[in-house]
């Protein structure tokens, strides 16, 4: 981007002033002008900007109309409006083309643009009293037939929504949706499409909760809970011929004993 000369339309003088002073501050070359200001000192101002002997020029009502500078490449917009005809006129005043300049910037700290939309967008003009100016790619946008305006969250330029970046080429990326997973095991189909080696895997494992159960004189509601905590499910069945256990079945339980303990422990 071309480096170039930069006009700031603030909401008042007191505004534009401290604008002004900010920029001096950091080591630019700033002036301010407001409606008060003499016509001589204003002219010889805007010369100077002109010439490129001060980088900015801040200012309140004076820039908006009636003045053409086309080495301006640059506006700041730290006022808003919600006149379509006084944003369009802030925004002309880099629209002039020059030797030497490729583009323009327009940095938007009011929000302009969400209300009016592009400086570039078709403007439907009337003569109608009783009927205003209107942007009418932007209505298309507020009125959700057409993409709406948005902030690139990389470089804070404006895009359309669900499009690339047009300056750093920034694009969303859908994110992937969660994949709910369960716990469970394997087990062979037969032709008849039942599950039998998983059915006599849980029975065997009731049996062997009955056997412990038996074992260390527990209700059988303790074996239905421990089926459930093993499988997410109730047993099929309330009673079973009890099973001594195998080793993987008492480690289990032995887990399920730590993770308990643990538990009551940190409460």
């Amino acid at each position: 981007m071309s480096r170039g000369l930069l006009v700031v339309f603030a909401v008042n003088v007191a505004h534009s002033v401290s604008i002004r002073d900010e920029f001096r501050r950091s080591g630019v070359l700033a002036e301010h002008i407001d409606g008060s200001t003499p016509i001589e000192e204003r002219d010889a101002v805007l010369a100077r900007l002109a010439h490129g002997k001060i980088e900015i020029v801040t200012n309140c009502q004076v820039l908006t109309e009636g003045w053409d500078c086309p080495t301006v490449s640059c506006i700041i917009l730290a006022r808003p409006t919600k006149s379509l005809g006084l944003y369009l006129q802030m925004v002309g005043r880099v629209l002039r083309p020059a030797p030497g300049k490729s583009d323009t910037l327009m940095l938007d700290h009011s929000g302009a643009v969400f209300l009016h939309g592009f400086a570039e967008d078709p403007i439907e003009w009337s003569q109608s009293q009783d009927r205003r100016a209107e942007n009418v790619a932007h209505s298309r946008r507020n009125g959700h037939s057409a993409p709406t305006l948005t902030t690139c969250p990389e470089c804070k330029a404006m895009r359309y929504e669900g499009q690339s970046c047009p300056l750093c080429h920034w694009r969303a990326v859908a994110k992937a949706k969660p994949v709910a997973v369960a716990d469970g095991e394997l087990g062979e189909v037969g032709r008849d499409r039942r599950i039998t080696a998983l059915q006599q895997n849980r029975l065997a494992f009731h049996r062997q909760l009955t056997w412990v159960a038996r074992k260390r004189g527990y209700k059988d509601g303790w074996v239905a809970h421990k089926y459930r905590e093993k499988f997410g499910d109730w047993p099929r069945q309330r009673s079973v011929s009890p099973m001594q256990p195998e080793p993987a079945t008492l480690s289990w339980m032995r887990s399920r004993a730590i993770a308990y303990a643990k538990s009551r422990a940190v409460r």
